[in-house]
């Protein structure tokens, strides 16, 4: 289990549960829409902490957006503990 830090609320996801599923069962308020990365909705950054996306995510996000930490929330996992920010827009 690794611990996910959000302005200054915790929550602990396994490696194999996307961020916002593990949110959603806890109760933890985190940005989504369709749950499957096409609405953009649960996009966000992550400061520190490493990950996996999903084969659809990591396409779907240019290479810049991967460099800066942008991720869509629904199809990130895990395998650190990670912090979290919403993006400026």
């Amino acid at each position: 289990m690794f611990r996910i830090t959000l302005k200054n609320e915790s929550f602990y996801c396994p490696e194999t549960m996307s961020v916002v599923e593990v949110a959603k069962l806890q109760g933890v308020k985190v940005p989504y829409g369709c749950n499957g990365g096409g609405c953009g909705m649960c996009k966000m950054k992550i400061t520190k902490g490493h990950y996996k996306l999903n084969d659809w995510a990591a396409k779907a996000l240019s290479d810049e957006e991967k460099k800066n930490g942008h991720v869509f929330l629904c199809q990130t996992y895990p395998l650190s503990d990670l912090e979290l920010e919403y993006i400026r827009k």
